[in-house]
Order: structure tokens, then sequence, then C-alpha cells
């Protein structure tokens, strides 16, 4: 039985799988900027000519979009949204016969961070989820546990607004089962995987505006230059992943449940991105318009293929409740998950 569902697992994913391994970025970006009068005689206050002003602008847009590593950009969204649910719908250390309902909330940080150079804010998205599970103990299978989670919700990075799906349905087998009930108990070692969907789209709003900022030095000062900008900027993602855990732990006082382990991904999806933005610049506190930027682009890209990641969390494990407190991390990911659960 557990070689014929690995077997399907893989094999739902694989043709797809393979696929995205071949798939090619290509992207179109530009930024053009365009200088007033006022934008001139800053340049003149800077100690810049004109073209190493403009330059300069070119230079700090690119970093507060990625325009020249878009592909990059994009694999990061695409592995951020596959990351999103990532423990929050599976319990690591079920009873035999448990039937689990719960909720769980997580924060997850990625190289996501766009319109800002604030990779600590912009770079990071919280995900919640609803979910189920089912030991087989009842069954005569107490080795089993189903699980099913899901959540729609809305997101937001930097003046972006958008929504993000996910759906995931896993399979968990007691490899190795659990020593005898003790003071200290050791919880054997457990098998996890299934199939995971996510659903990301974010873009500027109607009548909505992305506001950012940049330096300008010269030889005589520094100035810092306000963006405003407004039109379009659409980024979807959408990623199926075949998580493979193994994990293992320790029951103490057959309460509290220290566990961890670590798992191979298998990812596949795509991940692209438009814009076309028109940015005022302005300075000081009156916001003196200084000129324009008009930000062009266009990509698409997959999400890593293949990635690892490692896990350690401890949980309140009580006959008829759950509390589950769980950081994960894969390379470019770091999570942070609070899982709720009963157990009727």
């Amino acid at each position: 039985m557990r070689r014929t569902l690995l077997l399907a697992v893989v094999v739902y994913v694989g043709h797809t799988w393979l696929t995205s391994l071949g798939s090619v970025a290509h992207a179109d970006s530009s930024v053009v900027v365009t200088l007033n009068a006022q934008g001139e005689q800053l340049a003149t206050d800077l100690g810049l000519s004109i073209p190493e002003l403009i330059a300069n602008a070119k230079v700090r847009i690119d970093e507060l979009y990625k325009l020249s590593r878009l592909p990059q950009l994009l694999r990061s969204f695409a592995n951020t949204a596959s990351v999103a649910q990532r423990g929050l719908g599976v319990d690591y250390d079920p009873d035999s016969g448990d039937i689990l309902i719960g909720a769980s909330a997580g924060g997850f940080h990625g190289d996501v961070a766009i319109g800002t150079t604030n990779d600590l804010l912009g770079g990071s998205i919280a995900n919640f989820a609803v979910m189920s599970g089912v030991n087989l103990g009842r069954w005569r299978h107490p080795r089993w546990t189903v699980f099913a989670s899901g959540f729609y919700e809305s997101t937001t990075i930097h003046d972006l607004d958008g929504t993000l799906l996910t759906l995931g349905a896993h399979v968990q087998y007691k490899l190795v089962p659990a020593t005898r009930p003790a003071r200290v108990q050791w919880i054997g070692v457990s098998a996890t995987t299934g199939l995971e969907h996510a659903s990301w789209t974010i873009g500027t709003a109607t009548g909505g505006s992305i506001e950012s900022h940049f330096t300008a030095q010269g030889a005589s000062s520094v100035k810092t230059i306000h963006m405003s900008s407004t039109g379009t900027l659409d980024v979807n993602t959408s990623t199926v992943t075949v998580p493979v855990e193994v994990t293992t732990g320790v029951r103490l006082l057959d309460t509290f449940v220290v566990y961890g382990g670590a798992g191979l991904d298998l990812t596949a999806g795509s991940s692209t991105i438009v814009a076309q933005l028109d940015s005022l610049l302005t300075i000081n506190s009156d916001d003196l318009p200084v000129g324009n930027a008009v930000i062009t682009g266009s990509d698409s890209d997959s999400p890593s293929p293949v990635t690892v990641h490692g896990l350690l969390g401890i949980q309140l494990h009580t006959r008829h409740v759950r509390v589950a407190l769980q950081g994960a991390m894969a390379p470019g990911e770091t999570a942070i998950t609070l899982g709720f659960r009963i157990a009727p």
C-alpha cells in the first residue's frame, strides 16, 4: 500500500515537474528617467551632471524593483508561495485513533520585496490554514494518518494587494513505532508526503500607488527623492509541491513534545510579472516635482524544482488539545507557525 501511494503521488506531479525544468525565462524591462527644470537644478545642487543624476536614479529604481534580476525575483515568489503552507496542515505526533480539527497561522519570509529595499517587511507574508486529520487506528491501521487543509486570504506586500490560496492533502506513515509510554517516550519515526497547491496574486489596487524613495548622492550633498508610482504591476504565481518529510522526537511526561526532521520538496509551477508604471519624482516636504520615471517589465520563471528544508517544533500534547510552535528553514526561506488542534 505504501509503495502504491508514493508511486501515485510522484507520477501525478512528475510530468509537470520535468516540464518545468526546461522552462526558459525571457526578461524585458526598462527604466526611462526624464528630469524637468527643477530636476536639472537638483543635479547642479548635488554637483552632478544631468546624465549622472539620471544614471543614479536608474540604478536606484532598479534596486527597488529588481528589474535586472526579474527571473530570480519570480523564482523567489514561487518558492515562497510553495513554502507558505509548510507545516500548517500536519500534526507530527498523532495518537492512535485521533480525529483532529484545528487551525494554524504562520509567518513566512523570502526574497520577494518589490518597490522597497526593506527586505524584512517587504519580504514577509502571513498565511493561515484550517485542517483536519484522521488516524486510521480505528480501522486497525494505527501507523497511517491522513490530513486535509486549506485557506484563502488577502495579502499585502508594500502597497501591493492580492490573494493567496493554499490547499494541501497529506498522508503520514509511522516507519518506526513509538516506544511504550514513559516519562521520556520516543515518538518513533514518521514519513509524511502529499500534494500542496498554492496560487498567489498581487498587484496595484485600482486608483492606488506604490510609494518609494531612494537617495541621490553627489559631490556636494545628498537628497532623498520620493517616487509615487501608478499604473500596473501584477505578479501571478501557481505551484504544486510534493514534500517528503522524515520526522522524529520525544514526548516528556506524556505532555510535552519536542520534534524535528528534514524534507525534500519537488515543486512545479510558474510565476509571471507584468509592469507598466509611471512614477512622479519629488523632493522636499512640499513634494517639489523634479521629473518622471517610466518603468516597464515582463518576465516569467519557475520555482526551484528540488529543494530541502528542515523543521523543529515543540508541542503541548494532551488527550483532547494540541498546541504546536514550529520553525522551518529552506534555502532563501524561513517560516514560523503556530497551530491549535482539538481531538474530540
